[in-house]
């Protein structure tokens, strides 16, 4: 079977991070959410959810990253969009924003 070539225009990168999304309606919390990504891109982001999400739904997407910012700091990036297309629980999400927000560090307290 050959395969036409690639309609994407940006070069999707394969990865399995945890992810934490909220359905946002008129930029109101609506739902939250969470699953996995398939992948991501620098226009999209295809993710595992816990349920069902419709088309068109505006979400705001967070995934840890696995890298530290200068060897020592946690990163967060965040991202929001509109759902592309759904496939039982598994959405793409159109991004339309996003940017890597640092982590908050959390403190053990001892007694």
């Amino acid at each position: 079977m050959h395969r036409g070539p690639e309609r994407r225009g940006s070069i999707r990168f394969a990865l399995s991070l945890e992810v934490s999304y909220t359905v946002l309606a008129r930029r109101k919390p609506v739902r939250k959410g969470a699953g996995r990504t398939i992948d991501l891109s620098s226009s999209g982001l295809s993710f595992s959810t816990d349920g069902p999400l419709l088309t068109g739904q505006r979400l705001e997407v967070s995934i840890d990253w696995p890298v530290l910012l200068d060897g020592a700091t946690k990163l967060q990036l965040v991202m929001s969009g509109v759902v592309a297309r759904t496939n039982g629980t598994a959405a793409a999400l159109q991004i339309q924003r996003h940017q890597f927000r640092t982590r908050r560090v959390e403190l053990k307290v001892t007694t």
